[in-house]
């Protein structure tokens, strides 16, 4: 692969979650392909599971979260059963590293540091070190939409002050949002007590700050959306396509393997909502049912946490429907089993990274997002694109029946109508895009020649 004409050196730092963290190791590996050299910070716990998806040949650099009150030791090994609370705890460990990350950037003395929403204190001091601070917006860009609320609260500028208490209705009807998603999004404006920072006041900051923004996305995907993220933030979005990863490395675990193999091609619906994403109890029951009732095999990977859904994880986990269905809790090869050739429809939460990895696999997709970014990722898929449906919700709260998860398998699976067949050309044309390695590559070029233009300058 031809290498750059000026190499640099790029510095990432994610927020540790790894819905972030795969994100800035997709980038890093392209990066390195193009002769760019990286180096990958993270704390000593997170190490084994990113160097499992890192190019070996980069370097990953510790530092140690300091303890914060009320934040258990070890929390950053993992997001997935972190509470809300608590993940505005390792927002503040992460600001007290502050000083380690100084001192690393100073021994390292990169040209460039691609950074994430968590750290609005970074591009200051990347600045005096005379280091470019590039934030990484790993989300669609369609995620942003909702912020132009924040331009009718402070209409000359991005607003890093906001209240925590804006009418849930204003917010619905401001950014058309229903009713429980503007309530979810609004709790990222929330702050921990003794926090001058919400996680929204912190993306906005890093947005004002940054010397440039990288966006996870494609013109092709999402160029109206691409658009306002500019006109936003007042910088050019500079999209480094999807980041789509190759083929996994190493086979099937057996089990797994041999208990898909049973059914015919593109049959199964593969159900996940990732490591982060714990459904209560009665979704759960739901969920099952809807699945059991649409009548195709099924493979439903879901999490239990708290005493009560352990309880009813003993009644649920196992093989049902004779075998034809199997719930697992636990870690499954996800990027394996959406490439397995039995497997033919991911319900999942719709994070934008999930979904175009399941249509690069090859799967039809039924949605049933959880958090604020989902909700707009799912109007992208299904209004937008049109190559996806969701599971319908109750507006006030969201709740969904089993009758909605039965109807939104079937649509995509057992249906002739004129409008699944549309979903599914549209489905078959954004995979074709996904797989296209020479648009891919040309995207992260282009990213690679506005970097070492903001080098030069």
């Amino acid at each position: 692969m031809e290498g750059v004409c000026h190499p640099f050196h790029v510095v990432m730092l994610p927020w540790l979650g790894f819905g972030h963290i795969c994100p800035f190791i997709q980038l890093s590996n392209r990066l390195v392909e193009n002769g760019v050299t990286v180096t990958f910070l993270s704390p000593p716990t997170l190490v084994e599971r990113i160097r499992a998806g890192l190019d070996p040949s980069i370097p990953i650099v510790n530092y140690d979260l300091r303890p914060i009150p009320g934040l258990p030791a070890g929390v950053e090994s993992t997001t997935a059963s972190v509470s809300a609370r608590l993940r505005l705890l390792l927002m503040e460990a992460l600001d007290a590293s502050e000083p380690q990350i100084t001192n690393i950037l100073r021994k390292l003395s990169p040209e460039v540091v691609v950074f994430d929403f968590v750290y609005h204190w970074l591009p200051p001091l990347a600045n005096s070190l005379g280091i470019k601070p590039v934030f990484f917006y790993v989300a669609a860009a369609i995620s942003t939409t909702p912020m132009k609320i924040f331009t009718v609260v402070h209409p000359k500028k991005l607003a890093l002050t906001l209240s925590e208490n804006l009418p849930v209705r204003l917010v619905s009807a401001i950014t058309s949002l229903k009713p429980y998603e503007a309530r979810d999004m609004m709790q990222n404006l929330r702050r921990h007590h003794k926090s001058r920072r919400s996680p929204c006041t912190r993306i906005l900051a890093v947005m004002a700050l940054s010397s440039a923004i990288i966006i996870k996305t494609a013109v092709e995907i999402e160029e109206t959306y691409l658009k306002f993220f500019s006109s936003l933030t007042g910088k050019q979005a500079l999209p480094c396509g999807t980041l789509m990863s190759k083929a996994p490395r190493g086979e099937l675990e057996e089990r797994w393997q041999k208990w898909l193999n049973k059914f015919p091609v593109g049959s199964v619906v593969f159900c996940s909502f990732g490591s982060e994403v714990c459904l209560t109890n009665e979704q759960i029951v739901e969920l099952i049912a809807g699945l059991e009732m649409s009548g195709a095999p099924f493979f439903a990977v879901l999490n239990f946490r708290t005493p009560g859904e352990q309880a009813a994880k003993q009644e649920i986990v196992g093989e049902r429907m004779g075998g034809k269905g199997m719930v697992h809790s636990g870690w499954v090869q996800q990027p394996h089993i959406l490439r397995h050739p039995s497997v033919g429809v991911h319900l999942s939460h719709g994070g934008f990274g999930t979904i175009m990895e399941a249509v690069a696999g090859g799967c039809q997709t039924v949605l049933l997002p959880q958090i604020s970014d989902q909700f707009l990722c799912e109007k992208l898929m299904t209004k937008k694109l049109k190559a996806g449906v969701a599971v319908k919700r109750r507006s006030k709260d969201g709740w969904f029946t089993r009758e909605a998860v039965c109807e939104a398998v079937r649509m995509v699976i057992d249906n002739d109508e004129e409008k699944t067949k549309k979903i599914r050309a549209n489905n078959a044309k954004l995979r074709e895009f996904l797989l296209n390695e020479s648009v891919q590559q040309e995207y992260i070029r282009t990213v690679i020649g506005k970097l070492q233009e903001l080098v030069l300058s």
